[in-house]
Order: structure tokens, then C-alpha cells, then sequence
């Protein structure tokens, strides 16, 4: 079961890596090392005892990724607007 979960997160890297790419909501320096860590997960997860952490750190760089840019466009948003 552990080793069909961890490759189902590498399927999974894929596939956002892929929607990032076409739809640009990640740079690409987070696509390009998803796709690079997602192949390290399907192709040595069963030889490298520490590849159970990639996926997790993974999202981790994306949504704080995302979570900045959410700060950055609401501050940005807010510049020159005078609050009553």
C-alpha cells in the first residue's frame, strides 16, 4: 500500500506540474523541479528510504508559493485606495 501511495503522488506531481505549465499559476523553476522530484519518486522510491518526504515538501514550495503571490496581489490591490 505505502509503495501505491507514493507513486500516485508522483502521478499526481505530474499532473499539477502540467496544469502549472499550461495555465502559469507557478513559475517555472517549481514546475521544472516537481517534474524532476516527481520522476525521483516513481522511479526510486523503492531504493531511496527518504523519498516518502519529497511529495510533502513539494506542496509545501508550492502553496507557500501561492499564498505569497495571494499577499502580494492583495497588498497591490490595496495600494492607493484610501479607507474610510
Amino acid at each position: 500500500m505505502n509503495v501505491y501511495a507514493i507513486k500516485m503522488a508522483g502521478v499526481f506531481m505530474i499532473s499539477t506540474c502540467t496544469v502549472a505549465v499550461y495555465t502559469a499559476f507557478a513559475p517555472r523553476y517549481i514546475t521544472l523541479l516537481g517534474y524532476a522530484l516527481a520522476l525521483l519518486i516513481l522511479l526510486g522510491s523503492d531504493h531511496l528510504n527518504w523519498s516518502f518526504f519529497v511529495f510533502p515538501l513539494w506542496v509545501l514550495l508550492l502553496s507557500a508559493h501561492i499564498l505569497a503571490d495571494d499577499f502580494r496581489r492583495a497588498a497591490h490591490a490595496t495600494d492607493g485606495k484610501i479607507s474610510s
